[in-house]
């Protein structure tokens, strides 16, 4: 046999084996699942926002705050007075019945009361049973026909807790007006959200919580004007600002070279005084 057949054979049988060692360790295989995952994964384009299930962002809810001609507001538990005067017109509810309220996380734990209690004492956990009561459905049913825009079902509200929508304040006092009567009166004013509804000549009215005002007007009369301390001896400025029983911290000693808050600014009272003597070094 001649040099070239030989080495006509000898690829041959090298083909045949290379084929068969491809077959024994599955490289064919090998090669198709790379492939296929490198072609089979995609990114997502970078101006696409992915959705993740259950993380929807809802939207702020509002401040319920008294301002313009015809002002809206979250009404907070505000709303739930006419929904349970409402049920109790309708006998879903009975007004001097009572309620059993089971406390949330311990099945056990249980007491009654009546609606009007449950309002009065602001009882989340009657005003959910009460919730329950008188149905999810009624209650929506109720406040769209009274003119209540209520959110699309995607979004989280609570129609008696009066959170997760608006109520413009026309629309709230026309629902005190017209549902509820004289029985309701132990529960007037009724406050919530920095908000209270109360009763007028004839009617009912929206406003600012009583609380909150008298809170500001504390306020108010607690603050003072800085005196002008400057070329006063120390123990001279001290007794200037020591009756109005602010915080004052003192630097140096002598007259009083500079001060904090400044000569004739508005000081509230907590607000702490500070003194530099002409002895102090910045």
């Amino acid at each position: 046999m001649n040099k070239q057949a030989i080495r006509k054979a000898f690829f041959v049988c090298a083909s045949i084996g290379l084929a068969y060692a491809a077959l024994a360790f599955n490289v064919q295989d090998m090669f198709s699942m790379k492939r296929t995952y490198e072609t089979s994964v995609k990114k997502a384009p970078k101006s696409l926002n992915v959705a993740v299930p259950g993380a929807r962002k809802e939207p702020p809810r509002q401040v319920p705050v008294i301002t313009g001609s015809d002002p809206s507001f979250e009404p907070s538990l505000l709303i739930a007075v006419p929904i349970v005067a409402y049920a109790i017109r309708e006998g879903m509810v009975e007004k001097d019945g009572m309620v059993l309220v089971k406390r949330t996380g311990n099945a056990s734990s249980v007491y009654l009361k009546k609606p009007l209690d449950i309002l009065k004492d602001r009882d989340r956990e009657g005003l959910r049973t009460l919730a329950r009561i008188i149905g999810r459905k009624n209650m929506e049913t109720f406040l769209i026909r009274e003119g209540v825009k209520l959110p699309d079902r995607s979004l989280t509200f609570d129609p008696l807790a009066g959170t997760g929508y608006s109520v413009d304040g026309k629309t709230l006092t026309a629902l005190y007006n017209k549902y509820v009567d004289a029985g309701f009166d132990i529960l007037m004013p009724f406050a919530s959200g920095g908000l209270e509804v109360s009763r007028k000549a004839g009617g009912f009215a929206v406003g600012k919580a009583q609380e909150e005002k008298r809170a500001q007007a504390g306020r108010d009369s607690a603050a003072w004007t800085m005196p002008d301390l400057g070329g006063l001896s120390m123990k001279a400025a001290l007794d200037r600002i020591s009756t109005k029983g602010q915080a004052i911290r003192i630097y140096g000693s002598g007259v009083v070279t500079d001060q904090y808050p400044r000569p004739r600014e508005r000081v509230e009272k907590d607000t702490r005084c500070i003194l530099y003597g002409r002895t102090y070094q910045k």
